[in-house]
Order: C-alpha cells, then sequence, then structure tokens
C-alpha cells in the first residue's frame, strides 16, 4: 500500500503533562540528592517503587516486621518513614524528576503530616510500562491535530453552510452526540469506518529520561483588571510535568506521521450510496490547520493579557514564547501544537459558537464565564502556560 510517511521532532516549549490518573504522596517518592551511587549535588524527586524495596528487603525479618507493624496499625507517618529510609538503591527507584524552589518548600513545610491528608500530593505524568521513559501518546497528538483541522474547516464554510450546522447544533440536546454530528457534517463522513482520520497515524513519542522531568505547581489564576493583577482561586496543584525550553529543559523526541493514500483513495461502501472516497487529508493540510488554529489562539490569549505583569520574569517569558511560536508557524519546515492537560478550556474540540464548556466557580460558587481563568506553571516565580510544542519536519519517505 503506498503511505506517505513523515518524520518529525517533536519539542515542547513549555511543560507538557499527560496524565495517568495516579496521584502520588510521600508513600512513593523522596526528596533526596542522592540515592545509591547517584548523586546530584541538589535535591531531588525520586519516584520508588514499594514492592522492589520491600523483595530488597526480604531476607531481613526485622526490617519487615517493621513494615508489617506500620501496615497493620494503618500509620501512614511509620509507613511513610520506612518507604523513604530503606529507598537506598538505584534499583528502588523508577527515575528522577528536578524540582522548583516552590515544590521544595511545599513539601518541606508537608513532610511531617499525614501522606494521606498531605499537600503535596504529586499528579504522576504517563510513563512507557516498565521504563523510565515519559510519554506523549500518538493519540494526544492526534487529536490535537484533528482539533485544529476541524476548525480549519469549520472556518472555510461559507455563511449558509455556517448558519446551517449552528442551528442544528443549537437543536441538539445531547451535547456528546451534537459534537459527533458535527464533526461527521464537517469531515463528510457517516460511520467511523469511513472517518478521514483512519488515514492518519500518528507514533508515541517517548523522551529520556535523564534531565528532561520536572515536578512543580500550577496556580489556576484569573486576572483583575482593576488590581492590574492575578488572584489565585484555590490551593497550587503539584505534577509531574516534561521540562520544556522555557522550564530549563532540552527535552525532544523524535515521531512519524503517517497518511496512507491508498485508503483515501478507496471508494468508501459504508453509508449513502453512491459509494464515495473518504475525504483526503495532506499533510500541508495538518501543518497550516495547526500553525492556523493554534497561532491565533495563543495571539487572542495573549492580547486578552491572561498572564498579567505581576511576578518577575513572567511578562518576559510570554512574550519570548510568543516570538518562538510566532517563528515556528511562519517556517517552512515546522508546525505548532498545545498538548495535555491544562491546555485551557479553549483548547477543546470547537470553537466558541459550537460549545459550552464546564468552568471553574467563583467564592460564592457562581460559574465563571469560561476563558477568564488560566492554569499555570509556577517556574519559581514566573507563570508559564502549559502544553506548547513545535513540530519539526525532518524528512519525508
Amino acid at each position: 500500500m503506498a503511505k506517505e510517511q513523515y518524520a518529525l521532532t517533536l519539542t515542547p516549549l513549555t511543560g507538557v503533562h499527560i496524565g495517568t490518573g495516579g496521584e502520588l504522596t510521600p508513600l512513593d517518592y523522596k526528596i533526596a540528592s542522592k540515592v545509591g551511587d547517584i548523586d546530584f549535588k541538589r535535591p531531588v524527586y525520586w519516584k520508588f517503587s514499594g514492592d522492589r524495596i520491600l523483595q530488597r528487603l526480604g531476607s531481613d525479618e526485622k526490617k519487615l516486621a517493621a513494615f508489617e507493624n506500620a501496615s497493620v496499625n494503618g500509620n501512614m507517618k511509620e509507613l511513610q518513614a520506612f518507604f523513604q529510609n530503606h529507598c537506598t538503591e538505584k534499583s528502588d527507584t523508577d527515575y528522577p524528576c528536578d524540582i522548583t524552589g516552590e515544590f521544595l518548600k511545599t513539601y518541606n513545610a508537608n513532610k511531617d503530616k499525614d501522606p494521606c491528608q498531605n499537600a503535596a500530593t504529586v499528579l504522576q505524568m504517563y510513563h512507557a510500562e516498565g521504563t523510565p521513559r515519559p510519554v506523549i501518546p500518538g493519540t494526544s497528538i492526534k487529536g490535537s491535530i484533528r482539533t485544529a483541522l476541524l476548525n480549519h474547516y469549520l472556518a472555510g464554510l461559507s455563511d449558509n453552510e455556517y448558519g446551517r450546522l449552528q442551528h442544528d447544533f443549537e437543536n441538539m440536546r445531547n451535547p456528546e452526540k451534537a459534537e459527533e454530528t458535527l464533526q461527521k457534517a464537517i469531515l463528510g463522513y457517516s460511520d467511523e469506518r469511513n472517518d478521514p482520520f483512519r488515514a492518519v497515524l500518528v507514533s508515541d513519542c517517548s523522551f529520556k529520561a535523564s534531565g528532561t522531568q520536572l515536578v512543580g505547581g500550577l496556580k489556576i489564576v484569573k486576572f483583575n483588571g482593576h488590581t492590574e493583577s492575578l488572584e489565585a482561586l484555590g490551593a497550587p496543584i503539584q505534577a509531574e510535568v516534561l521540562k520544556g525550553e522555557f522550564l530549563g529543559g532540552k527535552a525532544s523526541s523524535e515521531l512519524l506521521i503517517t497518511i496512507d493514500a491508498d485508503l483515501q483513495a478507496l471508494p468508501s461502501l459504508i453509508g449513502k450510496y453512491p459509494p464515495k472516497r473518504i475525504k483526503a487529508i495532506s499533510f500541508q493540510d495538518l501543518r497550516n490547520a495547526c500553525n492556523d488554529f493554534y497561532w491565533s489562539l495563543f495571539q487572542e490569549e495573549f492580547k486578552k493579557n491572561h498572564y498579567g505583569d505581576v511576578y518577575d520574569g513572567t511578562e518576559e517569558t510570554i512574550v519570548k514564547l510568543k516570538k518562538r511560536l510566532e517563528e515556528a508557524a511562519g517556517s517552512n519546515n515546522q508546525f505548532i501544537i498545545r498538548l495535555g492537560r491544562w491546555s485551557q478550556v479553549e483548547f477543546v474540540t470547537f470553537e466558541e459558537t459550537f460549545r459550552n464548556p464546564r468552568t471553574k466557580k467563583d467564592g460564592r460558587g457562581k460559574p465563571l464565564p469560561w476563558g477568564t481563568t488560566r492554569t499555570l506553571f509556577d517556574y519559581d516565580g514566573r507563570l508559564v502556560p502549559m502544553g506548547w510544542c513545535v513540530l519539526s519536519l525532518k524528512g519525508q519517505g
């Protein structure tokens, strides 16, 4: 079969978090500069394996008795101390992460609390099974590309077509069904088996474990126009993230985008007759759609001053990020994309006419208008938006 393959490099510019749904407490990690013969000369977050620690200590009856005593009595503080004190070998750990100064403060302020009530709980990043390597799944990248392309096609419709879709969308009672129907109308398919994106495959991005991972806090903030400052809403969130360029990192990974030209050329026998070919999507379509959609949304976000000028270095970082994204969007062999959690409520499937997103509530429980809050990574005083990446074309085969 004829397949077009495009080799690319994905480079995170800011933090990226693809979650597992898991929450890690000090029962699962420790902060130390050294474990075994590895010494970072600075405090580092070590995700460890309690099972491997116990397996290694299997022949030491006294130590196992201490573990069993803490487990039976339900003493989480003793259990935490047991695992942290006995995590002494490199083989006990899954992976290390750098930490921000703010996270270290949070950890130190909470380390004597019950682990189950600890404010230093960390949301875990997705890793390749059995390895310390953080991963961005190809499905996440493909989903972000699909979002861009859907909005690109939507913006290209005539006023009459747009108005008809808007009328149909507003009269659908089931929001999930309405979105599915809208996608089918825009991409011109009636059954998932002739969805044009079946012909587009995206491989996973697996990153090196060393020097690519960071643990820090995220703040949900709202810009206050009266005080010209950012107001924090609720307590900070801690998470493992990929360490992008603007978080002091150099993470990058290779991936392949494959377009199955034969599948695009094959007449579909599904749906209405006469048979028709599925909508062909080219690599250039993907690139142009991502640059148009994500660049316009970054500009909108930038102009609304969601970040504010309240933390030293924040505004400077945002301006530098804007320049980097603009250069990539204007390049012939690059395009921009936004990935992962905390990519903001604006980065759902469709533009504002076709959505009614759930948003945060204010102190009185009243829903805030969507688009007024941002979840930003606190990189030691500089607040940085999440998820921004650049894809660079390396070759075509």
